[in-house]
């Protein structure tokens, strides 16, 4: 950020987390929330806090990359704030693999969860912008809509000397054992009023048979006057790639997700605008016990060719800033090897 310039327009806020659970939202990112959480016990709570502070408190993770989440989450959290805090998150994102992600996972969620988030004036579409602007400067060029249907040896081609592939692995190397990866729904309501009254920022859903796994409330974090007035929701979700919502249209996934929507706001539809839909097929890596040992390397079978993605990220989530750290890592790398 300070490299491109951009410190002044970067900012932290502290917005609101919560639990849809049992038809009601409650605040859930705070020692005091949880000791007002209606859904556990005065002995769940004080569980559930110290095992929290002793996972914040630790940094080994490799002892937890051969356990399952849901055995140890299991055994250290109690049976009952797993079943309402930590099994419908796993559920809803992993699916039928929520019993086979490793805890080292789980941990740096923990880990690195904070009550500020960061971000900068006018959305991350300026990182880019000034991204491309910098490249530019310095002589570079950038060809969109440019499809890149098969290569051979890159030493033996003169139009490009190296290449860094950036989607999921599979999509080029068949051949290779990496990662299983699962795709992402995104339905973008444009809204007159807010939806989540409350405040609340960043919903989760942990409620039993929801189609999404949580509910954000952009304006909630960032002032709708810089949306000309409008309220945003984001409504998410993880799937298998072969789920059908991967071949429905917006309306019909706004028909399947709108019942559910009028559970948490009764006047949902009435707030509604617009929408919009986003999906990716490889959106999120499944992170199985001992994840380590299928990460796939930077240096790829063909020669001058480098892979750098999301599945390459761990034991953290990814995100911007580890997509930036795993940048400045293989431009170090390519460079090393020139």
């Amino acid at each position: 950020i300070s490299e491109l310039g951009l410190s002044e327009k970067f900012f932290y806020l502290c917005p609101k987390t919560s639990i849809f659970y049992k038809g009601k939202i409650s605040q859930f990112d705070s020692p005091l929330s949880l000791l007002t959480f209606p859904h556990l016990n005065l002995s769940d709570k004080l569980r559930t806090g110290l095992v929290t502070f002793y996972l914040k408190s630790i940094n080994k993770w490799k002892s937890f990359e051969n356990i399952t989440a849901s055995d140890w989450l299991k055994k250290y959290y109690g049976s009952n704030p797993y079943q309402i805090l930590w099994k419908p998150l796993l559920k809803s994102k992993f699916g039928d693999k929520a019993d086979k992600i490793s805890m080292s996972w789980f941990w740096a969620r923990i880990k690195k969860r904070s009550t500020k988030l960061g971000y900068l004036e006018g959305g991350f579409q300026v990182l880019i912008d000034k991204l491309v602007e910098k490249i530019k400067q310095n002589g570079g060029q950038i060809h969109l809509d440019s499809e890149i249907k098969n290569f051979n040896d890159l030493n033996h081609q003169s139009k490009f000397e190296r290449l860094i592939i950036t989607t999921p692995a599979q999509q080029f190397f068949k051949k290779m054992t990496v990662p299983e990866m699962l795709g992402a729904i995104n339905l973008i309501l444009i809204l007159k009023e807010k939806f989540l009254t409350d405040g609340t920022y960043w919903l989760n859903i942990n409620e039993p048979g929801f189609p999404f796994v949580a509910v954000v409330e952009h304006t909630n974090f960032i002032d709708p006057k810089h949306y000309g007035g409008n309220h945003l929701l984001y409504v998410g979700g993880y799937y298998p790639q072969n789920h059908r919502y991967f071949k429905m249209t917006k309306e019909q996934i706004f028909k399947e997700f709108l019942p559910y929507l009028q559970k948490i706001n009764p006047n949902s539809q009435l707030l509604i605008t617009n929408y919009y839909l986003f999906r990716n097929q490889s959106a999120q890596p499944v992170i199985p016990v001992n994840y380590s040992k299928l990460i796939p390397s930077h240096q790829t079978p063909v020669s001058g060719v480098y892979l750098s993605n999301m599945q390459q990220v761990y034991p953290w989530d990814r995100g911007i800033n580890y997509a930036i750290e795993l940048g400045n890592k293989i431009a170090t790398l390519v460079h090393k090897n020139r």
